[in-house]
């Protein structure tokens, strides 16, 4: 059999080791940028042919094609393989054709808290000594799954575009707010993409976001249904059991929600109360969301780095209202009035940065506000702005990829920048 792998990421390097390890058929790499030295000097050592800088007729010509998450399904390289009649799927789809199956999968997606919500679980899982595997989106591909009981895979839209028969055992839905909108057509081809989740045996989702259809499955609400959240009293309800984030690292009402979608899932596969609510206990969240960086003359500095949509940066103003906020990268969505609007409301003076610039510029116009062209000049001005007692808030609403190779540059970045000027003082 031949197989072509569309585009040459981490998630298809591990399923060209699978196929190889498991003798499945001939390989063809196909990427549209350049592949690295280390990559072609691996796939020579391999004696796998490969092309680079664009997909030819030559990839199209294979009995399967697996392609990236980041590869649309309707890429002229994969419209020519269905003309030729190849067997086309995403990288999850032939996780599940050719391990997952065997597993209980446990699929978590959503706009935001996804990543939280899955270290969450895995800790609780971790807490009861369950034997699982934890990958997906978080870091290690599904096809590095092993003979684990459970699967818990962290799964983004883009990998949901590319699955036919992928069927988890509990499908999670966290929330839906616009996201990725410079890669989806549009809103609804986004969510149609989260709602394939919605075939799990037990589907779980957030009752109160705006974009998820009803749907017969289990609800997480603050108003109704099967698991009940507080929002004052930060507890939520599942059957008899009540539990809180009071005594937790996490805050906030989103991490309420993380934390209520995780117990529940973890209730679903039969771990005890008593496990739960040590979890969620002794978890520590992870870096570069709300995260405290420091105190400097009384000025807090909160590093929410990992917020690359509005809805994100929303959540982040509501727990830290009447501060100084950074926002600024590479927008992925199309308007931010919503965002300009909850800026003027819970913030006393904004920071725009990077190709954000122009959109907010003119949604900040009679609001204070000023536009910088660097992470650095951003925290100089906020510490400028800042009297003792002040947030300042670095939540950027967009992507890092105007100035950073990730969310997780950009945010160590403005931590050491926050953290030498504390020094300095």
């Amino acid at each position: 059999m031949r197989i072509s792998l569309i585009g040459f990421g981490i998630s298809n390097r591990a399923i060209m080791k699978f196929i190889l390890d498991h003798k499945i058929g001939e390989i063809f790499v196909s990427d549209k940028k350049e592949l690295s030295f280390k990559d072609k000097e691996e796939l020579s050592k391999l004696g796998i042919d490969y092309e680079e800088n664009g997909n030819t007729v030559k990839a199209a010509e294979a009995d399967m094609v697996v392609y990236s998450p980041s590869v649309r399904p309707d890429d002229d390289v994969l419209r020519m393989a269905r003309s030729h009649g190849a067997d086309m799927m995403g990288e999850l789809e032939f996780s599940w054709r050719q391990s997952l199956k065997s597993a209980k999968v446990v699929a978590v997606t959503g706009s935001n808290g996804k990543t939280t919500t899955t270290s969450l679980t895995d800790h609780i899982l971790k807490v009861a000594n369950i034997d699982h595997f934890t990958g997906g989106n978080i870091g290690i591909p599904s096809i590095e799954y092993g003979n684990d009981p459970i699967a818990l895979l962290e799964v983004s839209s883009f990998q949901l575009m590319g699955v036919k028969n992928f069927k988890p055992y509990i499908g999670t839905i966290l929330n839906i707010s616009p996201n990725h909108l410079n890669w989806h057509k549009d809103m609804e081809e986004y969510i149609s993409a989260k709602m394939f989740l919605s075939n799990g045996d037990i589907f779980l989702y957030n009752a109160d976001s705006d974009f998820i259809p009803p749907n017969k499955g289990m609800t997480v609400s603050k108003n109704f249904g099967n698991i009940r959240v507080n929002l004052d009293e930060n507890t939520f309800r599942i059957s008899d059991q009540m539990y809180s984030i009071q005594e937790s690292k996490l805050f906030g009402h989103h991490n309420l929600y993380n934390a209520a979608f995780a117990a529940a899932i973890c209730t679903f596969l039969g771990v005890k109360s008593k496990f739960v609510r040590e979890g969620i206990r002794t978890f520590i969240p992870l870096s570069h969301r709300q995260e405290n960086v420091a105190e400097i003359n009384g000025i807090v500095y909160i590093n929410d780095s990992k917020s690359t949509t509005s809805e994100s940066t929303l959540a982040a103003l509501k727990n830290f209202s009447n501060s100084i906020v950074i926002i600024g990268g590479r927008p992925k969505e199309r308007e931010y009035t919503k965002l300009g609007e909850a800026i003027k409301e819970k913030s006393k003076f904004a920071i725009v940065m990077g190709e954000m610039v122009p959109m907010m510029d003119k949604q900040l116009k009679s609001f204070p506000h000023t536009c910088v062209t660097s992470l650095k000049e951003a925290v100089e001005v906020a510490q400028d702005v800042a009297r003792s007692g002040d947030i300042v808030l670095f939540s950027p609403a967009a992507t890092s990829f105007d100035m950073f190779k990730n969310y997780k540059e950009r945010g160590e970045t403005f931590k050491r920048i926050v953290l030498n000027a504390k020094k300095c003082r």
